[in-house]
């Protein structure tokens, strides 16, 4: 996986490439004699037919999809091959379903719930959960996220992104306050040995897995065991609120560090009530005198 290295993509990313690429070679028509070349059209074909048949679900056939067109496109990029065998099969088709999120109510339950204790830990619970829903930021770069690169005075934190990638993310005034209200908290400690806003009791860089364990505890006080609470719904439940009070596309596409601004309108998906408020302040007729 070189290539995906070069190009700067995360860790994450190569080791799911690595796997797509391992799965398709070890799938019995690729042998260690088989020339990169010689990989046909209808290899592919057949692969992406198997894992129908293994019974995996449409979403991830795609991903494989999508994981060997990247491959062959860089292999003819850097002209190892003349052509692309997966370039005549079109992407395999994925129902179309909303991101799962939370709505305000179940929003303003998971924050009351670590809001009414009163520890250090809960003080830095309470916090991450702000930042997660406030800026919409992922797990990885919550967990890396540095005091350095927190600007309180403009509401804002450099996150270092999906594929290697810096961008600014914004926050509102209150969960500004309850950032500067951490950061003096976090001082209390004896022995502090990282420079990362989140960190445990002894000190040091916050876990992935501590937080999403933070995060299940949380969910289970507040009583929302029969939903599925996770970083990344609190990701899809940012961009959702986002543009349910007024964000545009283009703005949730920086803020969220999307390529594709097909992914932004994915989140403009309100329905009945809130289609019906949003249109009636922006009806075409409304304002024309008739």
């Amino acid at each position: 996986m070189l290539m995906a290295k070069v190009d700067g993509r995360s860790e994450n990313t190569i080791e799911l490439y690595e796997y797509t690429y391992q799965k398709f070679t070890n799938d019995g028509r690729i042998t260690e004699e088989t020339s990169i070349g010689d990989i046909s059209t209808k290899d592919i074909r057949l692969f992406l037919a198997s894992l129908i048949d293994e019974g995996l679900a449409k979403t991830t056939v795609s991903i494989y999809f999508r994981n060997l067109h990247a491959f062959f496109n860089w292999l003819k990029k850097e002209k190892y091959l003349k052509e692309n065998p997966i370039a005549p099969i079109e992407k395999p088709r994925t129902p179309k379903t909303f991101p799962k999120h939370l709505n305000e109510d179940e929003v303003r339950a998971l924050l009351n719930a670590e809001k009414r204790r009163n520890t250090w830990a809960s003080k830095r619970n309470y916090t991450i959960l702000l930042v997660f829903i406030d800026t919409g930021i992922r797990l990885s770069e919550l967990q890396n996220a540095r005091i350095e690169d927190l600007d309180l005075e403009d509401h804002s934190l450099k996150v270092h992104g999906k594929g290697a990638k810096d961008r600014k993310v914004f926050f509102g005034p209150t969960t500004a306050r309850y950032l500067h209200k951490w950061l003096r908290v976090r001082k209390k400690l004896d022995s502090i040995f990282e420079d990362t806003i989140f960190i445990d009791q002894r000190g040091k860089r916050i876990s992935k897995r501590h937080i999403n364990r933070i995060i299940s505890r949380i969910q289970k006080r507040a009583g929302l065991e029969d939903k599925q609470v996770s970083p990344h719904v609190l990701r899809h439940t940012s961009a959702t609120l986002a543009v349910q009070n007024g964000l545009d596309p283009f703005s949730l596409k920086h803020q969220f560090g999307w390529e594709d601004i097909q992914t932004a309108l994915r989140y403009v998906h309100m329905t009945g009530k809130k289609v019906k408020e949003a249109y009636e302040k922006s009806s075409p007729t409304q304002r024309v005198d008739l």
